[in-house]
């Protein structure tokens, strides 16, 4: 196969993602480690933790395909008020994420607030996000077979796109359960786009659900299933049904491993490690099983957190490894 039908079929193949996904993912990036930060799709899991904790994702996705999404993001969350309280009900957070695919680049800034509830034996938690997108498409860089279509003769250049979202977080000592729609808003990436000649390039809303429970297997093991469902769409367009399954070994509370089935069809294998009291780090591999396989090496995917405890704090003790 000649280098040009090669990356024209490569090429084909990201569009084909683009239209079928690229509008979700433009507001919802999506990560394979998603048991480690729910923050970046449920506000309501804003500290969670119970002590500040700042995590840093960086996403290499379909390695081997020129154009290829790479996405990075930064987070920092955390209860508000004295850490010597044994509990706290509010919590803040900020975050920044930057995906770049293609021509295509999309900055989102966003800020965090969660009302926490203590019950009996678990917490409830109600959170809100808003923030702002910026959008750019520089589809001058592109070599289409149609110079003259209308839908790439002009350039995208910073588009101001601003959303809200909100969701639920219930977690007990062995479980978890949230709901969440993180982008309310359905914005057009081009402002000059009217309902009357858009093609949708447009963001979409999406649901999610997510859940997970810890069954302890002796003193030293834990095995802890989990999933989270995305469903994105509206009146007049959806997308599948997007499931990923993940079954979790944890080791000593300080080693995880554990394999994720995603619907899309792809398997994702997952280390994740507990360094020291305060720092973890984690990575991940995606392995293809669709018709990308012959095109892509493969998605990596790397996780570092960091936990800032106060030695003196008698209450700040998060698990080593915080399944949830």
């Amino acid at each position: 196969m000649n280098r040009i039908f090669r990356n024209s079929i490569c090429f084909s193949l990201l569009l084909t993602a683009l239209c079928n996904e690229g509008a979700l993912a433009q507001s919802d990036q999506h990560y394979t480690m998603f048991m480690y930060n729910k923050l970046l799709y449920n506000p309501a899991y804003a500290g969670s933790r119970d002590v500040l904790s700042a995590n840093g994702v960086y996403r290499d996705q379909w390695t081997g395909i020129n154009g290829a999404p790479k996405t990075m993001n930064i987070s920092v969350d955390g209860p508000v008020g004295n850490y010597m309280s044994s509990f706290r009900k509010v919590a803040v957070g900020i975050s920044i994420n930057n995906e770049k695919l293609g021509v295509e680049n999309n900055t989102s800034f966003k800020a965090y607030y969660a009302y926490r509830i203590k019950m009996s034996s678990s917490v409830i938690s109600f959170g809100l996000s808003g923030g702002a997108d910026l959008y750019s498409a520089n589809y001058s860089e592109l070599n289409p077979f149609q110079p003259t279509d209308p839908n790439l003769t002009s350039n995208v250049k910073n588009a101001f796109l601003p959303n809200f979202g909100a969701g639920v977080y219930w977690s007990g000592e062995k479980f978890y359960a949230g709901f969440a729609v993180p982008n309310m808003l359905q914005n057009y990436y081009d402002k000059n786009e009217t309902k009357a000649n858009t093609i949708d390039a447009r963001q979409i809303r999406a649901y999610y659900v997510s859940g997970g429970y810890v069954f302890p297997l002796s003193e030293t093991f834990k095995l802890e299933p989990q999933v989270l469902v995305r469903y994105a769409g509206n009146a007049t367009y959806s997308l599948p049904v997007s499931t990923d399954i993940n079954l979790s070994l944890i080791a000593y509370d300080r080693l995880m491993l554990g394999f994720t089935y995603r619907t899309d069809k792809s398997l994702e294998a997952i280390i994740h490690i507990q360094a020291t009291k305060k720092i973890n780090i984690g990575y991940s591999y995606d392995y293809m099983m669709s018709a990308l396989n012959g095109y892509s090496k493969g998605s990596h995917e790397i996780v570092v957190g960091y936990d800032f405890i106060k030695e003196n704090s008698k209450y700040a003790t998060p698990r080593f490894v915080r399944a949830f």
